[in-house]
């Protein structure tokens, strides 16, 4: 939350509560205490507002974390399935459509690496 909003309510509730120790019937800029009490209390409601949908955002995080997690179950299932259903497979048009590598388009693995020569048999 800004430091300034943090501040500046701060700010106002020192001055409610050293007008209503100190002078409380009397008025300042043309108002009594009640007056200002309602010219100031925007920033207090938009901290609150602010608040609120802070919270409100955290629980639609929460919310797309357990859509993405049943989500990808889903996807777990249709990939699974499109293995092992007949006429598609892992080697598949399909199967590397949807982003996996056809087993046709896998490479060995194995390496060859180049031998150097030790620094004994120079």
């Amino acid at each position: 939350m800004s430091q300034k909003l943090n501040r500046m309510i701060e700010r106002i509730e020192v001055f409610q509560a050293a007008w209503l120790e100190n002078a409380s019937t009397a008025e300042f800029a043309g108002m009594p205490l009640a007056g200002f009490k309602e010219a100031v209390k925007a920033p207090a409601d938009l901290r609150d507002e602010i608040l609120m949908l802070a919270q409100q955002m955290e629980r639609k995080q929460v919310e797309s974390l357990k859509a993405i997690a049943t989500a990808s179950e889903v996807l777990d299932l249709v990939v699974n399935s499109v293995r092992g259903t007949p006429g598609f497979g892992t080697d598949s048009v399909l199967y590397g459509s949807i982003g996996y590598v056809r087993k046709s388009e896998r490479k060995t693995g194995l390496t060859r690496k180049k031998r150097t020569p030790s620094k004994d048999a120079q």
